[in-house]
């Protein structure tokens, strides 16, 4: 079971198709400061509306009634059905590939120095073939610069 998210008096779980989830809403409703548990079979999501109660003791009888072992309280990535969403999805692909980039290179390059140092010389072979046209080359650079600035320095160094 996951921890999809979290604000203040909203709570949404994605359960596994191996939990037990007959009386599942009934059982959440009648812990105190619980306002409202809805259940979907689709997405086997629990959505628990509360009044600032104990979250942990929410997930805690979850898992309890549902048969569960273990609780994963990481935020599990959005997902629309069973399909994961296409931000997910691509934040997922880019962090292995920053994962790959940095192993390749011993810690040296990120997708974060890659894509501006790439940027930026793109922008220098463009000025150098006199390809200067209206903002082509120096909106590359100020990308190359904004990406550099801010994915490289620490708040310390700015």
């Amino acid at each position: 079971m996951s921890v999809v998210h979290q604000v203040r008096g909203r709570l949404r779980l994605r359960v596994p198709p191996s939990a037990r989830v007959d009386g599942l809403v009934e059982t959440v409703l009648a812990m105190p400061g619980v306002r409202a548990a809805s259940w979907s079979p689709r997405t086997r999501g629990l959505l628990v509306l509360h009044d600032n109660a104990d979250t942990a003791a929410i997930v805690d009888a979850i898992a309890r009634h549902a048969g569960l072992d273990r609780v994963d309280d990481r935020p599990a990535a959005p997902t629309n059905g069973a399909r994961p969403t296409l931000a997910a999805a691509a934040s997922s692909l880019f962090g292995e590939v920053d994962a790959r980039v940095s192993g390749a290179t011993r810690g040296l390059l990120t997708l974060g120095s890659l894509v501006p140092l790439a940027l930026a010389v793109w922008a220098g072979r463009e000025i150098l073939r006199g390809h200067t046209a209206p903002l082509a080359w120096s909106t590359a650079l100020w990308y190359a610069h904004g990406l550099f600035r801010d994915y490289n320095l620490s708040p310390r160094d700015e």
